[in-house]
């Protein structure tokens, strides 16, 4: 619970830090794409980690069924959304958007990987 806990509090830090430099330098559309952007990286993301933390316990198999089911349902929304959005309403959301759905999707990724490896790591230097 705690990695997840860390997972949500990094992710909103990291959004508010790069929402607020993007909303200094452009005008306000970077809140509307990059708050619209980060949502479809961040509610699967936070989704799935939960399901992998949470399987932990449970079997190798599972554990790997977590892993690769997460990664396919965390692009299918953030994809599947960002091509949504940008065909619902094309004046508001494009190529900057995209811009921000890449960061958000690939700093998440990577910050995710992180926090699993450490709670890995932590799993076998403390087997219970």
């Amino acid at each position: 619970m705690k990695t997840l806990g860390l997972f949500i509090s990094g992710a909103l830090a990291f959004a508010a830090v790069t929402l607020g430099f993007g909303f200094s330098i452009w005008n306000q559309e970077v809140l509307v794409q990059g708050g619209a952007a980060f949502a479809l990286a961040f509610v699967p993301a936070a989704i799935t980690l939960a399901w992998v933390v949470f399987s932990y316990r449970s079997a190798p198999e599972m554990q790997l069924l977590a892993s690769l089911g997460g990664s396919g349902v965390r692009m299918a929304v953030s994809l599947g959304g960002g091509l949504l959005l940008t065909n619902a309403q094309p004046q508001v959301f494009d190529t900057p958007f995209w811009y921000w759905l890449v960061l958000f999707y690939l700093v998440l990724l990577g910050f995710e990987i992180t926090l699993l490896v450490w709670l890995n790591a932590k799993h076998h230097d403390n087997p219970a």
